[in-house]
This record gives C-alpha cells, sequence and structure tokens, in this order.
C-alpha cells in the first residue's frame, strides 16, 4: 500500500511538473476555458465561447457563462471569442471563427438594463484569426488600440449602456475612428448624435433601455470594376416596431490620407471574429458624457455602480440584396 501511494504521489508530481513546463515553454497556453456554444441563424455548425486569458486574474472560473438557452451572460471584466471549436487549457488563433460579413448583416438582442454611466457592454469584429502574434494577453488578442499590444482592424458593432450607444469603424492604425449613435464627448467637441436621449434611454419614446432591444449592423458592397468594396455600416437599434438608424459611408471615412474601404473590405472578405465584453471605467465620457452641446447623457461616470451582467442572445446572420454596380 505505501509503494502504491508513493507512485500514485510520484505520478501527481510529474504531470505537474509536466504541465508547469508546457506552460512556460508555449506562450498562451493557459487559462482558456469553454463555457457553452451557442445557434447563430445562416450557419449550420454550433459557434463556441472561448473566455479570454484576460479574464483569469479576476475569477478563476472565468468571467462570460452561456445557460442552457444560448444566452451570454457576460459578467464585469468578462470577455469572450467566438470559436469553431474551444479547446479548455490552451488558445489557437486558428480556432477562432471567421464571420465573412460584407455584403451581408448581423443581429442580436441585447439586454444592459444595469448598465449605467461608466459602463460599456460591447460587441465587436477584430481580426483575431489572421493574427499569429499571441500579444501580452496570451490569447492572440489584437485591437486597434493596441490593448494587448499588438493592432488590427476593428469594427465595434455595439460599444453601450443604458444611456449611450456606438458603432465604430476602426482600421488597425486608428483608435479613434469614425462612428454613429448617440453619447458622448469632451470639452469642445462632441461624440455622435444621431439619435436623442428622448429616443434612446431609460424609458425613451423608442429605444426603452430598461427592457431588451434588438440591433442590426448591415456592410452593404457595391461591385466597382469586378471588385466588390465596402460602402457603409448601417446600424439599426429596435424595440416594439420602434427603429432608430445611422450609418458611416467608407467614402468620409479616410485615415493617414488614404480610404478605410480598401481595409475594411480585405477585413470583412477574410473573415472577422465576433467578440463580447462588459467592462467599465471611471472617465469614459468619450462615450457616454455630455460632451462640448450638453446634449449627452452622462455628467459623471459611475463604475462602481455598474450591474453584474449583461445579455447578448439571438444571433443571426443574413445576406443583403444584390449589390449595387458602380463605373
Amino acid at each position: 500500500m505505501i509503494a502504491e501511494r508513493m507512485l500514485i504521489i510520484w505520478a501527481v508530481l510529474l504531470d505537474a511538473a509536466l504541465a508547469a513546463s508546457m506552460n512556460a515553454s508555449t506562450p498562451g497556453v493557459e487559462g482558456a476555458s469553454c463555457p457553452g456554444s451557442i445557434s447563430l441563424g445562416g450557419r449550420n455548425r454550433p459557434i463556441h465561447m472561448t473566455n479570454a486569458y484576460w479574464n483569469k486574474p479576476y475569477d478563476p472560473a472565468g468571467e462570460v457563462d452561456v445557460d442552457g438557452n444560448g444566452v451570454i451572460h457576460v459578467y464585469m471584466k468578462g470577455r469572450t471569442y467566438f470559436s469553431d471549436k474551444c479547446r479548455a487549457g490552451s488558445y489557437s488563433n486558428n480556432r477562432y471563427t471567421k464571420l465573412r460579413l460584407l455584403g451581408k448583416r448581423i443581429r442580436w438582442t441585447t439586454d444592459l438594463a444595469t448598465a449605467g454611466c461608466g459602463c460599456n457592454a460591447a460587441f465587436y469584429l477584430v481580426s483575431l484569426a489572421q493574427n499569429t502574434e499571441v500579444s501580452g494577453c496570451k490569447d492572440y488578442y489584437c485591437d486597434a488600440n493596441s490593448v494587448c499590444g499588438v493592432r488590427c482592424t476593428e469594427i465595434d458593432l455595439q460599444e453601450a449602456n443604458k444611456h449611450a450607444f456606438h458603432s465604430v469603424l476602426h482600421l488597425a492604425q486608428d483608435g479613434s475612428g469614425e462612428g454613429l449613435g448617440y453619447g458622448g464627448g469632451g470639452s469642445g467637441w462632441s461624440n455622435s448624435r444621431d439619435w436623442t436621449k428622448e429616443e434612446y434611454g431609460p424609458g425613451a419614446s423608442c429605444i426603452d433601455t430598461t427592457k431588451p432591444f434588438q440591433v442590426e449592423v448591415s456592410f452593404p458592397a457595391y461591385r466597382r470594376r469586378g471588385q466588390m468594396l465596402l460602402r457603409a455600416m448601417v446600424t439599426r437599434v429596435s424595440q416594439n416596431g420602434c427603429t432608430l438608424e445611422a450609418s458611416v459611408d467608407t467614402q468620409s471615412y479616410h485615415f493617414g490620407g488614404q480610404s478605410s474601404a480598401r481595409e475594411l473590405t480585405d477585413a470583412l472578405t477574410h473573415g472577422m471574429t465576433p467578440v463580447v465584453s462588459y467592462w467599465s471605467a471611471p472617465d469614459m465620457l468619450w462615450m457616454d458624457g455630455v460632451g462640448g452641446d450638453g446634449k449627452g447623457p452622462c455628467h459623471k461616470d459611475e463604475p462602481d455602480l455598474c450591474g453584474e451582467t449583461v445579455k447578448f442572445y439571438d444571433f443571426a446572420v443574413e445576406s443583403l440584396p444584390t449589390p449595387v454596380r458602380l463605373i
């Protein structure tokens, strides 16, 4: 019996040593967790969630869950990546989903009733699958603001709380981007004002953000000299038959003297990975503040009052009508 116990102890120690060695020598293999999968209308196979390594310092169990109804529950400081496969304990950019959305639309339902000023319930696209660098986040994460040390093209489908909502196009080198929606600003400047607090917000006339609402983001394309190019990003926010709509045209979005159409077209054609996250900050007035015109919703950000979780569900992807041909 003593010999058997010693063998078991040695086996456990050997396994631990091998695991420690693998984690020490192989970048980015630590911490991946797989909270579940969802269905995505328009695709035949399920989408798996891969929770970010970034979650781990806050909660060893991860900060994102998927319930039996396919609802993604994102807790504060949580981030998860849409994946074709999820393998617990390891990360690979080859497993991240590549949604090809040029000439298509993606829609979902969100519930951010407890996300107030200083909270950000985000759903966005990044070129994660094409990024071969593990990055400072150890899971191949990249975005237009180099949060983890690697830049890539980013499209914010939703950056929102119950007072503000934005959709933003970002070239890889442009952290500010070009967007639409409502809320935010700073001294002497104002962010998007496509809607008003009377139309979007708690108890508002169109989108009452104390209740779930639907979002649809479209990427209409046009054909020019045999090539498909992104024309615009169009966002529609709907609830009980009332819809708010705004758009950003790639012809008006330039950065560094270059048009945004080509880079964004390439990213959407090669496929971008959807990411869901929920975070807070005491300096998020760029998104939800009153701005220079005084027409924004929040005079002060209060991240300590952010609700525990936000929800995303009922995802679908659909094709748009045939693109317009331009000469």
